[in-house]
């Protein structure tokens, strides 16, 4: 009966060892950076589709997309929807969209406002207008993410809402 491990033996583990531990070393870095990574695209693609909720909500009982409403001018960066209660705009700047109620520069009531935290978010909308007014809007969005030194894009989808639709 043998006790023990030959001179061989040894060798053959001493030499695989280290190939199994690099290759669980790579997997076990790549769980641990891409599990964080996946949450946080999760997390911000609810809000994401929270504030398109909102923002089908305001354009199905909407009233007309005005192009300017007192100081404010719609265009890439501003989306004004008028409602029967007043008017609303959309406004993303620096990884947050706001939502805020406007009101006439007379009245002095306070801003009703929310806001939606999307650091990595791509939001563009254009507004389709016929002789002149407003009859829907296209949103695309994506999640734009630097994956290794390149930039990763997911999620990425269009919508259109049209007016009056609720």
């Amino acid at each position: 009966m043998r006790k023990g491990m030959t001179l061989v033996e040894i060798l053959v583990v001493l030499i695989v060892l280290p190939f199994a531990m690099i290759a669980f070393d790579v997997l076990f870095r790549s769980a641990l950076s891409d599990i964080p990574r996946s949450a946080r695209l999760v997390q911000e693609n609810v809000s994401l589709l929270n504030m398109l909720e909102q923002m089908r909500q305001d354009i199905g009982g909407a009233k007309a997309l005005p192009q300017s409403y007192g100081q404010d001018t719609a265009g890439e960066g501003l989306l004004l929807i008028e409602l029967a209660d007043g008017v609303v705009s959309y406004q993303l700047s620096g990884g947050k969209m706001l939502r805020r109620r406007l009101t006439p520069a007379k009245e002095e009531q306070p801003m009703d406002a929310r806001v939606w935290s999307l650091p990595n978010s791509q939001v563009q909308w254009r507004t389709w207008r016929q002789d002149g007014r407003g009859y829907a809007v296209e949103v695309t969005t994506a999640i734009r993410y630097k994956l290794r030194s390149k930039y990763q894009q997911r999620m990425a989808n269009s919508h259109l809402y049209f007016l009056g639709t609720t």
